[in-house]
């Protein structure tokens, strides 16, 4: 099946019920204004090496990021303009607006990411989110396989390589749109480029095969692109520009299935919600080729 590769102007599995609970987190990554409050706590200023315990939050400013180390290795980095929270007491984590990349290494137990409408539930898996309240969401796999439900009881499993863009409201999932991997890792401000070190070396090798499964597969005609650019608010996740604050100044190509509809998938049809929504990428007619030299 043939299927589009759009533009985006940048973005963002069930965990074991026998898992231990994350403790404990600790602070790797400080960049500029990083705040962290204990139980209802006044924030303070987060440090390299600062332990993160019982009910916690961690605040972000802007041009600014962090990055936390569970003792199973799993990893949380947290973009700028964000509210994050983590209970030791559970597998489960709560973002409440911004962006952040987790990274759940395998066997490690799974862990569960919360918004006020829609949970991710990830087992070994790399996943980017972005995040505003009431208006929008974009959910990125990376490798491995999420699992998406909300509180209509819908739910979708996104594969690597797809992303997730609705109104955090909306009472259906629309079908996830394929995006080019190889270039958001390359873009984004949670990666390399935003100062952050490898992911886990089975992280790394697991995200190096989806991009190459995507290049085979456009190679092989699967994969157009559409010359399409979705553009509007959030774009904190990737296709930065360069700019590793994450400011949005150029496109992330994306795609999705030419018969895509926009409806549901796993969990039912349709694809709306109340309220505003970024713009949706619609595939064109005809579609157009590569430009010389775009592999």
């Amino acid at each position: 099946m043939k299927q589009f590769i759009f533009a985006i102007a940048a973005v963002a599995a069930c965990g074991s019920a026998m898992a231990a609970p994350l403790k404990s987190a600790s602070v790797t990554k400080v960049v500029n204004d990083v705040r962290i409050s204990k139980n209802s706590a006044a924030a303070q200023s987060a440090t390299m090496g600062q332990r993160m315990t019982g009910k916690s939050t961690l605040l972000t400013g802007r041009g600014s990021r962090a990055e936390l180390t569970f003792p199973d290795r799993t990893v949380t980095r947290i973009g700028a303009n964000s509210v994050f929270r983590f209970s030791s007491a559970s597998r489960e984590m709560e973002i409440e607006r911004g962006s952040f990349l987790l990274n759940v290494p395998k066997n490690a137990g799974g862990a569960k990411i919360r918004t006020a409408t829609v949970t991710a539930a990830i087992t070994g898996t790399t996943t980017m989110m972005e995040y505003s309240p009431g208006q929008w969401l974009k959910f990125i796999v990376l490798e491995g396989v999420a699992k998406l439900s909300n509180d209509n009881g819908d739910t979708i499993n996104v594969p690597p390589g797809q992303m997730i863009i609705m109104h955090p409201n909306a009472k259906n999932f629309p079908r996830p749109v394929v995006l080019n991997i190889d270039k958001l890792v390359k873009t984004s401000g949670l990666m390399k480029r935003g100062g952050f070190a490898p992911l886990n070396g089975a992280a790394v090798d697991l995200i190096a095969h989806s991009v190459g499964n995507q290049l085979e597969r456009r190679r092989g005609g699967e994969l157009l692109p559409s010359g399409i650019v979705v553009r509007g608010p959030g774009g904190r996740i990737g296709g930065n520009g360069g700019d590793p604050h994450g400011n949005p100044r150029t496109g992330v190509p994306i795609g999705r299935s030419v018969n895509d509809s926009g409806g549901g998938n796993g969990g039912g049809g349709g694809g709306g919600g109340g309220g505003a929504t970024p713009p949706s990428p619609t595939p064109p007619s005809p579609p157009p080729v590569f430009p010389p030299g775009n592999p």
